[in-house]
């Protein structure tokens, strides 16, 4: 029984994660530097730049999650 709630929590928790890289993907999907002219990427604030890392980190990491199972 134990073991049987570990992996439904496991599942539940990686689809959670799943859904959210969904949302990121659709909110800031669009505002990748691939999509902005270059005048426009290097007049980022702060915040911006913070949250372009972050999204480079969080893909990454979930990848390697992805990855190696």
């Amino acid at each position: 029984m134990v073991k049987w709630i570990r992996e439904w929590l496991v599942l539940s928790t990686l689809a959670i994660l799943g859904l959210g890289m969904v949302f990121m993907f659709w909110a800031i999907g669009p505002l990748l530097p691939m999509r902005f002219p270059s005048d426009v990427v290097l007049s980022l604030d702060f915040e911006g730049v913070l949250t372009m890392a972050l999204f480079f980190v969080v893909v990454v990491g979930f990848g390697k999650l992805m990855c190696c199972k």
